[in-house]
């Protein structure tokens, strides 16, 4: 009988690997891990980055449910749109101060073309949500959209970004349970996703 070296895409996260892999792909593999890490320096230049996002998008998230019975939902919209571009800034700051990007390489472009596409995907679902009258999954969503991005990325650039994409989608998870309250639930996840990245950047510094 033939069994599957990875059942499933988490198996990785729970399970050492398989001593048994092939050497060749396990070298394949390996170059593209080391250029995923070095595509990614820029993004790990310091822990205030990822502390700054664990204050922004859950104080943004605490907020909205004050903004959107005053403001509505343009209100609520302009308030994700300066958070993002508050912490944006911070992380921008960081990058150049670090040296900023020193160059560019294929599989980072890749990555950038994937996540923008996944971001379309947001988008497109969270018309959709909005239309239909459910708008109160949207943080549900953004949280394991965000989540897959970091749990998929993670492995070949991060590893401490597959432990927080599992908090981002835990935290979705909550969001979405019924019952919850989505936008406390975001913030209790998103904090906790920024605050173990700020914790794997620190030693990453430290390391380097």
């Amino acid at each position: 009988m033939i069994t599957p070296i990875v059942a499933s895409e988490y198996d990785p996260l729970f399970t050492p690997p398989d001593g048994a892999d092939d050497a060749a792909g396990a070298q394949d593999l390996g170059a593209v891990r080391r250029s995923f890490e070095i595509a990614a320096r820029p993004f790990l230049s310091s822990a205030l980055v990822w502390l700054s996002w664990a204050c922004v998008l859950p104080a943004a998230a605490l907020t909205t449910p004050a903004v959107l019975p005053r403001f509505g939902p343009s209100g609520a919209l302009l308030l994700w749109s300066g958070a993002i571009l508050l912490g944006g800034v911070v992380e921008l700051t960081a990058v150049r101060r670090r040296g900023g990007f020193g160059g560019r390489s294929p599989l980072a472009a890749w990555a950038l073309r994937v996540q923008g596409n996944l971001s379309l995907v947001g988008l497109g679902l969270s018309a959709a949500l909005v239309w239909a009258g459910a708008a109160s999954l949207l943080p549900g969503l953004w949280l394991l959209l965000l989540g897959h991005s970091f749990f998929t990325l993670g492995g070949l650039a991060f590893p401490p970004m597959r432990t927080a994409g599992v908090l981002f989608q835990l935290g979705g998870a909550a969001s979405l349970w019924p019952g919850a309250p989505p936008f406390p639930a975001f913030a209790v996840g998103a904090a906790a996703g920024c605050l173990w990245m700020a914790w794997g950047v620190f030693r990453y510094r430290g390391r380097a």
